[in-house]
């Protein structure tokens, strides 16, 4: 018999000024337009623009349950949609359990997420976002070329050694200068 899928916390749904905007921890991809570095999100083919906010849409789709419903203001209760922020527990939780293509290039930071916005547990979805910290790690082929063309977010861009990824992404493992 399928076991049943356990209950998580409750979402609760609010409205955000920027003023006020959640910041959360996420993951972006990095693809190149015409050369130049720009964010990427992980799992949809949306490149987030400089100097303006990413604007959520909803593709109609739960892929969680694998069913269609009519598309809406994100975040749509009852769906997956809108711009992903967590805790960074829960982004190191996340990188833990999660399959990203090895060439993935992989930056993580944190985002400003308002509008309105969706609690759930410890993460957080959004009608819009933008960058708030870019972490790039040297693990990436020309991180520094990178780093230098994410600074048109206009946010601050680090670079980031092996070791200190590593032990930003799991303290307690590699705990700093025991590499």
């Amino acid at each position: 018999m399928p076991r049943r899928p356990q209950a998580g916390p409750a979402a609760t749904r609010r409205r955000v000024a920027y003023e006020n905007a959640v910041v959360g921890w996420r993951l972006w991809g990095v693809s190149r337009t015409d050369g130049v570095a720009r964010l990427r999100s992980p799992f949809r083919d949306t490149i987030w623009p400089t100097d303006q906010p990413l604007v959520a849409t909803c593709l109609g789709t739960n892929r969680a349950l694998g069913t269609r419903s009519a598309a809406h203001d994100p975040p749509g209760e009852g769906c997956r949609c809108g711009v992903y922020g967590g805790t960074y527990r829960g982004l190191r939780s996340f990188l833990s359990t999660t399959f990203l293509p090895p060439a993935e290039s992989a930056v993580i930071g944190r985002a400003r997420l308002w509008g309105d916005v969706v609690e759930e547990g410890t993460s957080w979805r959004a009608a819009y976002a933008y960058p708030d910290r870019l972490l790039v790690p040297t693990l990436l082929t020309d991180a520094f070329h990178i780093a230098d063309d994410l600074e048109a977010y206009h946010v601050p861009v680090l670079v980031l050694n092996v070791a200190d990824t590593f032990a930003a992404l799991n303290p307690t493992a590699y705990p700093p200068g025991t590499w």
